[in-house]
């Protein structure tokens, strides 16, 4: 566990800086959509100046729109991989975000800590799934909202966006533009070691939160959103 977590962390350090550029031309900037949806569902009704954490922040590409949308929020960011972090401090609003180099399976945070957290295209990545909503629950207070953008193992076949599009033609636009081959076949081969979507909200309940429910994201149902108190 420990070896795979580290390799794992190597990897984004050795694509840190070419990362948003790959995100975007393989997404065709759809991501970006993803994200503003996100934000919308995690920040609707939240109180004045929440605090909000984004764990697995990566480049701040959550965190900033969670400034955008809420200027008055107090953001935390949090990843195992300092070069993502600073590969984003540029962005519009990055100065605002406090960077913090953790671990997502211990959090260095008191119980009930913030608001609100989000997680895009992290929670896959946890080398103890378990331990890592685990700790989520524990920051996020009671009555607080946890959003989380992930691809989800699919329940039934889909050649295109699986076989073709993910499995073949998404590793060669990253391998082309992020030069780590190695690094874009992760992409594909942890998504179909991952949960699905409704393993995971099962997990969210027995992590603690009361409420839990997705949506479906566009295009295809490729992405979803998983949203939980």
């Amino acid at each position: 566990m420990a070896q795979a977590a580290t390799d794992v962390r190597a990897m984004f350090d050795r694509i840190a800086g070419r990362y948003d550029a790959a995100n975007r031309v393989m997404s065709v900037g759809v991501d970006v959509l993803w994200r503003r949806r996100a934000m919308r569902i995690l920040l609707d009704r939240v109180e004045q100046s929440p605090w909000v954490l984004d764990l697995g922040a990566g480049t701040l590409d959550g965190a900033v729109e969670i400034l955008r949308q809420r200027p008055d929020a107090h953001v935390v960011a949090a990843d195992f991989t300092r070069g993502m972090l600073l590969a984003g401090r540029r962005k519009p609003r990055a100065a605002a975000v406090a960077l913090h180099t953790a671990d997502g399976q211990r959090l260095p945070y008191r119980d009930g800590a913030f608001g609100a957290a989000f997680s895009g295209f992290c929670v896959r990545n946890l080398s103890d799934l378990a331990s890592g909503l685990a700790e989520l629950r524990r920051v996020v207070r009671p009555g607080g909202r946890l959003v989380v953008l992930e691809f989800f193992r699919p329940t039934r076949p889909r050649p295109f966006w699986d076989g073709l599009w993910t499995g073949r033609l998404l590793p060669l636009l990253g391998w082309a533009i992020g030069g780590d081959r190695a690094a874009y076949r992760y992409l594909p081969d942890s998504i179909q070691r991952f949960d699905t979507r409704t393993d995971f909200e099962a997990r969210l309940r027995v992590a603690g939160f009361a409420n839990v429910c997705s949506h479906d994201l566009f295009p295809g149902g490729i992405a979803s959103l998983v949203e939980a108190r």
